[in-house]
């Protein structure tokens, strides 16, 4: 049988299990998080009605009235409708399984997109003016299933991944996962083909792999394996590739994920070399001209990430320093020093342009702003811009703490204040190991590293989340305890 869900509530509200006011085009829920409301269209779902039929045949008595006779034919045929009824498969799976295999499979495109709507509200949403003219990210990938068996189960394993998340069927998991073994046999095959190594199929499909295992969790590093191949497929391509099109959509689709996995694996971002540089100050310059109410911020948003994608070659270059008082240090502390005053300025300039858009949302005009600054803002990409800056700007502080003072003291708290870091206005007397001993002895954690919360805790709009801070979602530096001397 058929049947709609009860709730007449768009799709998120549905999803979210909230409210919906249900007004048109977009409902209350929608605009005050600042994501594109999906509409009211109720999906049909298939509900099996075989025990209900069931349990009537066994309360319906076999005659009419009090004189009806006991008919064996009649009984007969009763006992063997009992046996069709009671049989777990339905009535279509039965007679023809491939109509339902091939119906699962029409489906997928648009699945593919409720996915996209779902999981990343705010990513696509605000970035989508920036992807050029044609289609986006999903868009894109929709209008290309059908085309090659890899590129279709790395689809479908992900489309069958959030239908399980709605329906709660382990069926449909099960399923998700029999794609994504479909998947990675197929596309193993096709980075083996010198010709559709270079395809941009195969570019989206590494793409879709990876999201995958950032929802799953197959094992805990998988999608890292899948980056690295985003990675060498990118490079392969070059940085002009990236420019329009569909080089253009996936450097936009899956940048913070290659920041993320550079930190996980203790390495700088390639996306921070000089030539991937020119290719943010391009992007910039061209998406801060066109029409759109999120181009007002492209200008700042685009230079906070230029820097912010600098911090994992900080990191790793800071663990490789044997002594502070090396050139090697010395120049290190100035390049984080840099970094870190250009981002205290830019997190005041976003911060006040956010504060100011907020007041015109209230219906206040004002070219400047007055009054107290609202501590936080509704999550949109600039917000969650914002925060990873945040968390940027404590950590490089820590870091040039670390690179300009011989230990770390651990009574005093850096500030974020100020123009310098309040850390560097105490010195103390200090002992030094050649190698840098407890100096250097810190660990970084961050959400998508291992970090996140449990699964029936984490909302299925994190991985929206942890792009949108440009993968720095919770990122903390961990010091191990140092002894100061003298």
């Amino acid at each position: 049988m058929v049947g709609v869900p009860t709730s007449k509530g768009c799709l998120l509200c549905r999803e979210r299990h909230i409210g919906c006011d249900e007004s048109r085009p977009q409902c209350a829920q929608c605009r005050r998080h600042g994501v594109v409301c999906p509409g009211y269209t109720r999906m049909w779902k298939f509900q099996d009605e075989g025990p209900r039929l069931q349990k009537w045949y066994k309360k319906r008595p076999v005659g009419r009235g009090s004189h009806a006779k006991t008919d064996a034919d009649a009984v007969h045929r009763d006992v063997s409708m009992r046996k069709q009824i009671g049989t777990k498969s339905s009535i279509d799976e039965r007679v023809y399984p491939a109509l339902v295999h091939q119906a699962f499979i029409n489906q997928q495109p648009r699945m593919f997109k409720e996915f996209v709507c779902a999981a990343f509200p705010t990513m696509f949403f605000h970035n989508e003016f920036r992807f050029g003219k044609g289609s986006t990210f999903p868009d894109w990938v929709v209008k290309h299933f059908g085309s090659k068996h890899y590129y279709d189960a790395s689809v479908s394993c992900l489309s069958a991944e959030y239908l399980a998340h709605l329906t709660k069927d382990p069926r449909l998991h099960q399923f998700s996962r029999q794609k994504y073994s479909q998947a990675l046999g197929a596309t193993r095959q096709a980075l083996r083909c010198s010709h559709e190594a270079s395809s941009d199929d195969l570019l989206i499909a590494v793409i879709l792999l990876s999201y995958y295992e950032m929802n799953v969790r197959t094992t805990p590093d998988a999608w890292v394996y899948h980056s690295r191949a985003v990675k060498q497929l990118m490079l392969k391509h070059g940085m002009d590739f990236h420019l329009s099109g569909t080089g253009r959509i996936c450097h936009f689709a899956y940048r913070p994920f290659l920041i993320a996995a550079a930190l996980c694996e203790g390495e700088p971002c390639f996306l921070g070399d000089d030539d991937w540089q020119i290719l943010a100050a391009t992007l910039r310059e061209e998406d801060s001209q066109k029409q759109s109410q999120w181009s007002f911020y492209i200008d700042v948003y685009e230079t906070i990430f230029m820097e912010l994608v600098k911090c994992p070659g900080y990191i790793k270059e800071t663990r490789e320093i044997v002594c502070v008082f090396s050139p090697q240090a010395g120049l290190l502390a100035q390049r984080v020093y840099m970094t870190y005053d250009k981002l205290q300025m830019l997190t005041d300039e976003l911060r006040s342009m956010l504060a100011s858009a907020n007041q015109r949302k209230e219906g206040i005009i004002s070219s400047t702003f007055v009054g107290p600054e609202p501590s936080d803002f509704p999550e949109t990409s600039p917000s969650l811009l914002l925060n990873a800056a945040v968390n940027a700007i404590s950590i490089l502080e820590q870091l040039y703490a670390r690179l300009t003072m011989p230990a770390y003291v651990k009574e005093e708290t850096p500030s974020s204040s100020g123009s310098t870091p309040s850390s560097l206005s105490t010195s103390r007397s200090v002992g030094l190991t050649d190698s840098g001993g407890p100096l250097f002895d810190f660990r970084f954690t961050y959400e998508l590293g291992g970090t996140t919360p449990k699964e029936e805790q984490r909302s299925f709009t994190w991985l929206d989340r942890v792009a949108g801070s440009m993968g720095l979602l919770g990122a903390e530096i961990i010091y191990e305890d140092a002894v100061v001397v003298g």
